[in-house]
């Protein structure tokens, strides 16, 4: 039992950063208004290390009062960020590119502990760090899935190291660490504790038996890190209110959610027909699995943990596959390294191009998508220029919302104008949000006004409300020119 060799395979570095490339087009990208509007910008000239601590600290309280989660570590990336890079897109977004790359080399670096050759693992990763459903935390630049990402795969990777090592403290240790500052983004990272727990108590050359007399009891220390996430837990439960988030019982329409989630976060609908025709080739040639034992048995783990922590939800999104898809991802890499070990023939140069191509659809998938979020954000920002610069002091503007999947504005998107507004100068604004029937929608990150007040302006899409009229329009597109995003504001009309 010993470490593996001490040169690093050139290989990790030099595709992490390749493969980040997929996310480039976001280098041209402005801020979003997704999470950006209140957390990209810096504390105010001359605040001390103390000022920022207590910054951070008020941040951390604030949020699980009225949010609930506990999440000190995933502030602190975004404090940090925000002082070193100011209200700098380019330098946040070559940031999160560089963090991206980072992501993608620690995958690799598992499936390389998990024996995954050098080309399945590169596939698979490229597969994972591509994948559109999922892209969202590399798009989006604070999201706390893509924060995580590289301390909780290292978690792994440790593990597996602390299994093989003759000095394996520094590797538990280190991997410890790792969880809970992914703990601390995130408290569904829990779910990485088990087959943590797996990876260091099973190495390759010992039965199981075996393995739980060795490293049974340094295995079972590493469950020490839930402790955060329980007590987080009891006190949330015991001091829950209103505007929190509230955990729904586990059902079985949550259930299907998680399964049509983790569907859509391996991409099947570009890559189900090189799937299939991998795993045909791959139980043909009945290759021999036991070396990947670990592989197996931790990404089923994996699979299965990651999915039960977000079944007491009501609804899922791209980045909740996460971190269970990590464990399909290593299942897939099995399959590409069968498959790579088949015998030539045929099927295999089929299940290789069918697979090659649903990989160039998912590329060109999160390019498009790339294209599209830019462009949502530049026609938002064009409207934070015009308001910034030509609505009077003290005015209220009405945010006309609606389902931005059918082209409307999204209420969110005008509270996080009104957060853009106020940190560039225009305070005095104040935002009202309305949904499609002109109705008012309460929401507590902005401060509704006074009774009496009559907007200003208005923002919307589609043709001016009765009794206003155009002041202007503003216009971006996507997809070749192809698509469009249109908005506009309008001013009472004169009587």
């Amino acid at each position: 039992m010993s470490d593996a060799p001490a040169r690093f395979p050139w290989w990790i570095p030099v595709g992490a950063a390749v493969i980040a490339l997929g996310f480039a087009r976001t280098l041209a990208a402005p801020f979003d208004f997704i999470d950006d509007g209140n957390l990209v910008y810096p504390a105010p000239a001359g605040t001390g290390a103390d000022g920022h601590a207590r910054i951070w600290w008020a941040n951390v309280v604030a949020n699980v009062e009225h949010l609930g989660p506990f999440r000190p570590t995933l502030w602190l990336h975004w404090h940090a960020q925000a002082n070193l890079f100011g209200a700098d897109p380019l330098a946040w977004r070559a940031y999160r590119l560089a963090w991206c790359a980072l992501a993608a080399a620690m995958l690799l670096w598992l499936l390389r502990e998990l024996r995954v050759p050098a080309v399945p693992a590169l596939f698979a990763t490229a597969a994972a760090v591509w994948n559109p459903y999922r892209s969202e935390i590399w798009t989006s630049l604070t999201l706390a899935e893509g924060v995580a990402m590289p301390y909780a795969l290292f978690a792994l990777v440790a593990a597996r190291r602390a299994a093989h090592s003759a000095r394996p403290l520094w590797w538990d240790v280190s991997g410890a660490l790792a969880v809970l500052i992914a703990l601390g983004c995130k408290n569904t990272f829990a779910a990485l504790v088990p087959a943590q727990m797996l990876f260091r108590l099973w190495p390759d050359d010992l039965a199981l038996r075996a393995a739980l007399k060795r490293n049974g009891v340094r295995a079972a220390a590493l469950a020490v890190t839930l402790a955060l996430p329980v007590a987080h837990f009891v006190y949330f439960k015991l001091n829950w209110h209103p505007g929190q988030y509230e955990p729904a019982p586990p059902s079985p329409s949550q259930a299907l959610r998680v399964l049509n989630g983790l569907k859509g976060a391996v991409a099947l609908d570009l890559m189900g027909a090189g799937l299939a025709a991998a795993l045909v080739v791959a139980l043909r040639a009945r290759g021999a699995l036991g070396e990947f034992r670990a592989a197996l048995a931790g990404g089923a783990v994996l699979v299965a943990a990651g999915a039960a922590v977000y079944l007491p939800m009501s609804a899922f999104s791209g980045r909740y596959s996460m971190p269970a898809v990590w464990g399909l991802d290593v299942l897939f890499a099995v399959l590409l390294t069968a498959l790579w070990r088949a015998p030539r023939g045929p099927a295999r140069s089929a299940a290789i191009v069918l697979l090659c191509a649903g990989l160039a659809a998912v590329l060109a998938t999160v390019v498009h998508r790339q294209d599209k979020t830019a462009a949502r954000a530049k026609m938002l920002w064009a409207v934070v220029h015009h308001l910034e610069a030509t609505a009077p002091r003290g005015a209220t503007v009405a945010w006309v919302g609606g389902d931005p999947a059918r082209g409307a504005l999204g209420e969110e998107e005008g509270i996080h104008v009104q957060w853009h507004l106020a940190n560039r100068g225009r305070a005095d604004l104040r935002i009202v949000l309305l949904d499609a029937t002109d109705k008012p929608l309460a929401r507590v990150e902005v401060a509704p006004a006074a009774p009496a007040s009559q907007p200003a302006l208005r923002v919307n899409t589609g043709p001016p409300a009765p009794g206003w009229t155009e002041d202007a329009t503003f216009a971006t597109t996507y997809q070749l020119g192809r698509k469009r995003y249109e908005c506009a504001t309008s001013r009472p009309a004169a009587r």
